[in-house]
């Protein structure tokens, strides 16, 4: 049983340096794709600006008879792939972290952020500023989403297929909720900027929350901090679903089919040898009969050995007496005298040697 052991620990630490390594080699083909994939998009974004300087210059030097570009032909001002990734965080597999709830940060936070899609959001920086969309996807993962109508662009793809309006991802950072809220004193209903949300716990005495959209919704109720107001969170379809014949229906599924006690494992035999291979180097834990065999393979060798060591020769008998008595013994210890005579033999070999690079008595003397 112990050389099982031993195998498995160090099946567990190849392993272990393998997946170490693979990684690594992982982290380094991520660089050199992302440094190939930046050096593509710097080089695209110098050719546009070097064919937007050339097409200035016909407009004003052909006047009417320059080319119109706004045609759609030859995908002017189109962008590819690798324009359209963020190169917020280049070298790395995602954003900073910090990046992330710093844009994050006015909607609650990346955990709990208070953003869904059908959201209506206003956009406060860029050529669309001030314009109000719908929000057709969150990726909270980047601090990103996307909109339905503005922020887009002209998309080629990777193999120069005709261009296409593609939605661009913006920053939760430059984006802002829009909800209608009923002055207290007038009674005018308008839309207003919800420059900060925070996630509370959802309110049983609300009006606004509805714990049945809790299975396809968020669990929590989405605050505006100064007014004390719960901002509903937009309606979700309740997907229906219809049950086919390759379908386990729910009743099937919460049948109790398997009984055990305290002396019984938690599930069949059969099923633990799915769950984990049976024939692993990694297992560790054995059958009670595998152990009675292994320990039996163990005592027939121990006996075979025994057998064979006393069938030995006197001389092989003699060498296995010496071999005990110098692990009885020890290491050997050096004593003064033996100390002295090897110095005297050190000394006396420097100075033959000495003699032979023809070095005399007085120039050792001197350099001494």
């Amino acid at each position: 049983m112990q050389k099982l052991v031993k195998r498995a620990a160090q099946a567990q630490r190849q392993a272990t340096r393998r997946a170490r390594q693979q990684m690594e080699q992982e982290n380094i083909d991520n660089r050199i794709r992302n440094r190939q994939a930046l050096r593509s998009a710097v080089s695209e974004v110098r050719q546009n600006l070097k064919d937007a300087r050339q097409a200035r210059k016909e407009n004003w030097e052909m006047g009417a008879l320059a080319p119109k570009r706004d045609l759609g032909f030859n995908n002017y001002g189109a962008f590819k792939e690798t324009v359209r990734q963020d190169w917020t965080n280049y070298g790395l597999h995602q954003a900073k972290p910090q990046l992330i709830e710093q844009r994050c940060a006015w909607a609650g936070g990346v955990r709990q952020l208070n953003l869904a899609p059908q959201d209506r959001v206003v956009i406060m920086d860029g050529p669309d500023k001030g314009k109000i969309d719908r929000i057709k996807d969150v990726q909270p993962e980047s601090g990103t989403v996307t909109l339905e109508t503005h922020h887009r662009a002209l998309s080629v793809g990777m193999f120069d297929n005709p261009a296409r309006s593609q939605s661009m991802p913006i920053s939760i950072g430059s984006i802002r909720l829009v909800y209608p809220i009923t002055d207290a004193e007038s009674g005018v209903t308008k839309d207003v900027i919800v420059n900060q949300l925070k996630a509370v716990p959802p309110n049983m005495q609300s009006p606004n929350m509805s714990l049945d959209r809790w299975q396809y919704g968020k669990k929590w109720d989405r605050l505006v901090p100064g007014l004390n107001l719960v901002i509903p969170w937009p309606e979700v379809e309740v997907p229906e679903f219809e049950t086919m014949k390759a379908d386990t229906i729910r009743e099937t599924v919460e049948e109790r089919t398997f009984y055990y006690n305290l002396l019984t494992p938690p599930m069949p035999d059969h099923v633990l040898d799915e769950l984990r291979n049976k024939y692993s180097r990694f297992r560790t834990r054995h059958e009670p009969w595998f152990v009675e065999h292994k320990e039996m393979e163990e005592a027939v060798k121990k006996g075979r050995a025994e057998a064979i060591k006393s069938m030995q020769t006197p001389l092989e008998e003699f060498h296995e007496r010496q071999r005990e008595l110098r692990d009885t013994q020890g290491e050997p210890e050096l004593s003064d005298d033996m100390l002295e005579k090897i110095g005297e033999i050190m000394a006396k070999k420097k100075e033959t040697v000495l003699n032979r690079a023809g070095v005399s008595e007085v120039t050792r003397q001197s350099t001494q």
